[in-house]
């Protein structure tokens, strides 16, 4: 089948009336309407109203795209608030894409769905793509499920030129997705923090990754700074929970996980690329979880200077930190079901840890490990215990850490 791609150059006459779709009408309208909105009705009206300067508001219904919408101009000052039930739908990977630079561009109580099919090759693209200088957007009360395809739920990509600012995704359901929820790339690998100000907080993560090998809740791919990613709940992602690559001046709060079905590994935090800067100013606290099961499991910090971790709880495997400086570890509880409970190690020097309990539960498991090039950090004031059967409670292979607790 062969499909007409609207290209969308901001011009009403673009678009025939041999376009038309008809609502399914839902009942008990809930959603007030906005003061100074276009009241949208059908598919027709909302391709012809998405554009600059513009405040839709979108009536219960399907939205049915015939095509995927490609945005190829700037487009700013657009918001689009829906009342419950108004769903914007279609047969594709992607059902939005700003191609030109985007500013002050909402989406509020909006269902993005896509029902096209596997059989393809991983897609890294989202519902909603982003692929310029993006900055002031909003996503809030949305959701967003593709369960066949494997494709983002939201994506932002700001490489060579662009720049991107201010985004943000709150209290949003995201629900048997193909691939990640969301992600924002930048792999230009130059060092250059082309993404400033994310904050990603309240949302709903469940069923992740099931059209491919990628399935993170929140990906910060990337050199960027000053991000938030605050109590979200995450339920079976896929490889890893949040990942971060290359992102300082960042905070990690009051996120919760589990996986009834299917392992991950929590956070993942490490710099950007060969040769970069080490992340810095980094708070991880207050998350909590339990993710057990046969795939990875860890929680992997990396390549950071000066990150503060403290009153998090977690059952998982190790806490792993690696190539770590001048950091702090403290008030948090750690129970392992791998071979190792804290594993410290590549260069990681000058790092405390103090007033936790790491256990380990597995037979012939060591409960905390200083591997070689691990030196100057300190263990005081924590509860060390190895639960299962041989084993061992502290190994510093090197000698060059000081153990302050008794064994």
């Amino acid at each position: 089948m062969k499909y007409l791609i609207y290209i969308l150059l901001f011009s009403t006459s673009a678009f025939s009336q041999n376009y038309y779709y008809a609502l399914e009408e839902t009942q008990n309208q809930t959603t007030t309407i906005p003061e100074n909105a276009t009241e949208i009705s059908n598919v027709t009206e909302l391709i012809a109203g998405l554009k600059s300067e513009r405040n839709l508001y979108l009536k219960p219904g399907n939205y049915v795209l015939p095509n995927r919408l490609i945005f190829q101009n700037n487009i700013s000052n657009l918001q689009v608030i829906g009342a419950d039930g108004a769903e914007i739908t279609g047969d594709f990977k992607t059902l939005m894409w700003f191609q030109g630079t985007a500013k002050n561009i909402k989406f509020n109580n909006i269902k993005f769905s896509a029902y096209a099919g596997p059989g393809t090759a991983d897609y890294g693209a989202g519902l909603v793509d982003f692929s310029n200088s993006s900055e002031d957007i909003f996503f809030e009360n949305c959701t967003f499920t593709n369960p066949n395809v494997s494709t983002n739920g939201i994506k932002f990509v700001s490489e060579g030129t662009a720049r991107s600012k201010n985004i943000n995704i709150l209290n949003c359901t995201f629900v048997d997705i193909g691939r990640m929820a969301i992600e924002l790339q930048n792999h230009t690998h130059d060092g250059i923090l082309r993404f400033d100000g994310v904050t990603i907080k309240n949302n709903e993560f469940k069923s992740l990754g099931l059209q491919s090998q990628y399935g993170m809740a929140i990906s910060l791919s990337g050199a960027g700074k000053n991000a938030v990613l605050a109590n979200n709940n995450i339920i079976d992602a896929k490889d890893r929970g949040i990942e971060i690559l290359g992102y300082g001046e960042l905070t990690i709060a009051d996120n919760t996980f589990s996986a009834p079905n299917t392992a991950y590994n929590l956070i993942t935090l490490e710099k950007d690329g060969v040769g970069e800067e080490y992340t810095k100013n980094v708070l991880i606290t207050g998350n909590s979880g339990t993710v057990q099961g046969d795939e990875p499991h860890l929680i992997e910090i990396r390549q950071t200077d000066g990150l503060v971790y403290t009153n998090n709880s977690f059952y998982a495997d190790a806490l792993h930190v690696s190539d770590v400086k001048n950091s702090s570890f403290t008030d948090s509880f750690h129970s392992s079901d791998g071979g190792i409970g804290l594993y410290v190690d590549d260069g990681s020097i000058n790092n405390t840890f103090s007033s936790s309990t790491f256990i380990t539960t597995a037979d012939n498991s060591s409960t905390v490990t200083f591997y070689s090039g691990s030196t100057g950090n300190t263990l005081s004031n924590n509860t060390l215990r190895n639960e299962g059967q041989g084993g061992t409670i502290f190994n510093d292979i090197d000698g060059g850490n000081t153990n302050l607790d008794s064994n």
